[in-house]
């Protein structure tokens, strides 16, 4: 019975689901009166700050912890701080289409920095990526593309998060412990940085009292869904095949496309509905592109 529970595959779907409803509690403790950019600092220094006991454990035992992956840390990391912080700075559905336009630069990158083979399947998934990504930011109704800041975050992320894809895939592989501490670290690090901008948008620093309050469900958030949340992707995706890890991974953006439909109570029409399909479908086609593991560590995402 512990076995088929601890199964990868069904680890791996959990994470992913739960991801695709991150921006639920995102949107929680805005509400709470968290400006956007202390909203995602708290959920990157949490999750550190609870890993930093065993980090310095490991010192101890010179073992590494995963500080010295910082080139890759610093653009995963960053890529998912952007993301997390457009899910707050614009429509849901359209933060999450934009940001999952990955398979066209991963495509990019693939082919152009890496010499991979230009196939019919990466083309198609390219054309998909780029379809959703102009269908959602309505350049099919007019010749003028409308963009907010939250906007170019979500586009900017996945840019990010595909070039420090691809470093992690050119690295060797570390343990999970050092995967997701080097994820939570270099995350504060780019979420700090944010937090220090004089951007309106992102926001003011919070009362202490006001944080104080929120300080339990914080820790809760950390403890409870993000760091199992992070080590079920790293350790699950050890143990499933590439092409299914790739299927897999894509409940996040299914989950998360359909609960910000049906609770976000933003608008979602035609134009949100088709961006969606074209998207998830790049998502899917490139998983077929990557047969071969060809790029099964760029699917294998840090957030």
């Amino acid at each position: 019975m512990l076995k088929k529970v601890a199964h990868p595959e069904i680890i791996v779907a959990m994470a992913a689901a739960i991801w695709g409803l991150f921006w639920i509690p995102l949107r929680g403790f805005e509400r709470q009166g968290l400006d956007p950019a202390w909203v995602i600092l708290s959920q990157f220094i949490a999750p550190l700050v609870c890993m930093l006991p065993f980090a310095l454990i490991r010192l101890r035992r010179k073992q590494h912890t995963g500080i010295e992956q910082y080139v890759s840390g610093l653009l995963v990391g960053g890529g998912v701080v952007m993301y997390c912080e457009s899910l707050l700075l614009t429509d849901v559905v359209r933060a999450l289409i934009l940001f999952y336009t990955m398979p066209a630069w991963g495509t990019l990158v693939e082919v152009g920095l890496m010499g991979r083979q230009f196939t019919l399947w990466r083309g198609l998934a390219l054309v998909l990526s780029l379809a959703g990504l102009l269908t959602i930011l309505g350049l099919a109704d007019s010749l003028f593309i409308s963009m907010n800041i939250g906007d170019l975050l979500a586009l900017l992320s996945g840019i990010v998060f595909t070039f420090g894809a691809m470093q992690v895939r050119q690295a060797h592989e570390p343990s999970v412990f050092e995967q997701v501490f080097a994820f939570f670290f270099f995350g504060s690090i780019v979420a700090l940085s944010f937090s220090l901008l004089p951007i309106a948008a992102l926001g003011r620093p919070p009362a202490v009292e006001q944080f104080i309050t929120l300080i339990p469900w914080i820790m809760l958030m950390a403890i409870g869904i993000l760091i199992p949340a992070m080590w079920g992707i790293y350790w699950g995706s050890r143990y499933v095949d590439p092409g299914r890890l790739g299927i897999l991974l894509q409940l996040e953006a299914v989950v998360g496309i359909s609960s910000a439909a049906l609770l976000a109570g933003e608008p979602f029409g035609s134009q949100e509905t088709i961006g969606a399909m074209f998207v998830i479908g790049a998502g899917l086609i490139e998983v077929l592109a990557n047969k071969g593991n060809e790029i099964a560590d760029v699917k294998r995402p840090i957030h």
